[in-house]
């Protein structure tokens, strides 16, 4: 009988000493995503992570995302603060070839571990702000953009593009409309 007591003890304390383990690994891991959320774009109060799948922003508080009819690639849009950011998630995303020096600041750094260029216009209002990754997983490339954005637009976005993660997979692409419909 005390064997079987002991037997008892011994399995109800490894069962809580697990259960107190998971509890730091949960709290560790929320910590971690608190931290991560703090260090990319979460300082504004209010902002949001807006998951797509493929990859996720944060994103001032309402904003929305709309998956849009793609034809070979994932494309979509976030909306919010008079904003509208377009994406395309494939194999042929726009490189921002067309926005180039001096008419626009080109910057080439690292986002979430990736190499992004970041483009926009030196007039704000006039012309495209966007970030492109050449490569994120498989041959996917990520171009996200934004139109004729003020300057109080344009700064909200560049903060972000700083905070693109990408996930690992490719939601499906929704089928073009039938010929009827329009």
């Amino acid at each position: 009988m005390r064997l079987t007591i002991s037997l008892s003890g011994a399995v109800l304390m490894s069962l809580l000493a697990l259960l107190w383990l998971g509890r730091d690994e949960a709290s560790a891991k929320s910590s971690m995503q608190v931290k991560d959320a703090q260090q990319f774009g979460s300082e504004e109060s209010g902002w949001q992570k807006v998951d797509v799948d493929a990859f996720s922003i944060l994103a001032p508080s309402g904003w929305k995302f709309h998956q849009l009819q793609g034809v070979d690639s994932y494309v979509g849009e976030f909306t919010g603060n008079g904003i509208v950011l377009k994406f395309d998630f494939g194999g042929y995303s726009d490189p921002f070839r067309e926005e180039k020096k001096p008419a626009y600041v080109v910057i080439h750094k690292s986002i979430g571990g990736l190499a992004a260029k970041i483009v926009s216009p030196k007039t704000p209002g006039h012309g495209v702000t966007g970030v492109y990754f050449p490569k994120t997983f498989g041959s996917n490339k990520l171009t996200l953009l934004g139109q004729d954005l003020t300057p109080t637009q344009q700064e909200l976005v560049l903060k972000v593009f700083d905070t693109i993660r990408f996930g690992n997979t490719v939601p499906p692409v929704l089928p073009p409309p039938a010929k009827n419909e329009q």
